[in-house]
């Protein structure tokens, strides 16, 4: 079934004609917002262009969503972490899932056609906080955003932080846990993140844990206690002979992006589900069971983030030689759709990510939506050049009737 709506809504059109911004200013009111001066000296991160969604697009992102849950849910539960060796488990508490926006070939009508593609996800959450900033840059800028939050439950503001608040920073003294975070290139969002939630930032040579499992942060010779932690920590760039690791595995305390989940949820596990409405995916040992041509395909190293270790219509015999062959992911190859043209005329794709708060016991709950804009192959932020309307943003839900 093809479809004839445009993905965005058309708010977001009328928007970019009549009050047209400059990445610049929405870089430098960002920054304002989000109290932080860790941001690129160029203006390239973030799109000047305000985006919508169709309701058609809303409901296509809401209904791929609940599946993805739905089929995930066993491989998200307390007792898949309490085998890898951690003494205090924890469910899952958040999954975030990046959707392209692709061409529909197989039940399109030429260039109209569009539906979106599940393109990887993992338990980690990655650029909350840029979005909540970017919700209050563009109702600043567009007051008729206010009402289209980038979340799904039509919650206000101070409803979305209070929420957020006990989801993310609950306890009575939380941190936030990173390696090495003021080299990161996600340090704009993590530094807003501890300025938005009031978190001290802290590093593992930072961390002790006592004998009862309690875990304390030595700051400018004060060592001090936590109860929960905001993970942001990746075990595995750690290079101590998994010291740290054996620390953390006895440590009492709650909690938000448990740093196993992100070994136990992530793209490779595609491989092992029947996803609906989604190709079948598989390890890179078994591509030609897809029955595709390998120029057909795109390979992912299972354990690569930020668009590294890809590769996008590789030849049979360079998918035959990798190495290691088990920790790649190959999934048919789609066409990005072009959303939106520049002045010059030249196509702009899309990816959207969805930041979703698990629960055991509730029904998961989409906390933030965010678009990034691109041009050619790849939609990571790394390939961001400062081009017209590229970088990431949020997506608005359509405006209600």
């Amino acid at each position: 079934m093809s479809n004839i709506e445009h993905p965005f809504h058309a708010l977001t059109f009328e928007l970019q004609q009549g009050a047209a911004q400059s990445k610049l200013r929405i870089h430098q009111l960002w920054a304002q917002l989000a109290g932080t001066a860790y941001v690129p000296e160029q203006p390239v991160l973030f799109s000047e262009w305000p985006i919508v969604a169709s309701q058609t697009l809303q409901d296509k992102l809401m209904q791929r969503v609940e599946s993805l849950c739905h089929v995930l849910k066993p491989h998200l539960q307390t007792q898949v972490m309490q085998t890898k060796g951690w003494q205090y488990g924890s469910a899952a508490d958040v999954l975030t899932v990046d959707y392209a926006i692709i061409c529909d070939d197989e039940h399109g009508e030429g260039d109209a056609a569009w539906d979106i593609r599940l393109v990887e996800f993992q338990a980690f959450t990655s650029l909350l906080t840029m979005g909540y900033r970017m919700q209050q840059v563009h109702s600043q800028l567009w007051p008729q955003l206010a009402d289209c939050p980038p979340w799904t439950a039509r919650e206000s503001e101070h409803d979305w932080l209070r929420i957020c608040r006990s989801w993310i920073a609950g306890g009575d003294s939380p941190a936030l846990l990173e390696y090495r975070p003021w080299q990161r290139g996600t340090l704009f969002d993590l530094h807003a993140a501890s300025v938005l939630w009031n978190l001290p930032i802290i590093e593992p040579h930072q961390i002790t844990v006592d004998d009862k499992g309690h875990l304390f942060s030595n700051q400018n010779g004060a060592a001090q206690q936590h109860d929960k932690i905001f993970n942001r920590l990746i075990l595995s760039e750690l290079d101590d002979g998994d010291q740290f690791l054996h620390q953390l595995q006895s440590a009492k305390l709650q909690w938000h992006c448990h740093p196993a989940w992100y070994f136990l949820v992530h793209k490779g596990l595609a491989a092992e589900l029947t996803i609906p409405f989604e190709p079948e995916n598989v390890k890179a040992n078994q591509w030609r069971s897809l029955h595709l041509p390998a120029q057909k395909l795109v390979a992912k190293n299972i354990y690569s983030c930020g668009g590294k270790d890809l590769r996008i219509g590789p030849e049979a015999q360079e998918l035959d030689q990798l190495e290691q062959a088990e920790n790649w992911l190959v999934q048919p190859r789609y066409r990005p759709y072009p959303v939106m043209n520049n002045k010059s005329g030249e196509p702009v794709y899309a990816e959207v990510r969805l930041i979703i708060q698990m629960n055991e016991s509730t029904k998961p709950r989409v906390a933030m939506q965010i678009v990034r804009m691109y041009y050619a192959a790849q939609a990571s932020a790394s390939f961001f050049q400062g081009r017209e309307g590229e970088g990431s943003t949020i997506l608005h839900t359509p405006p209600s009737s």
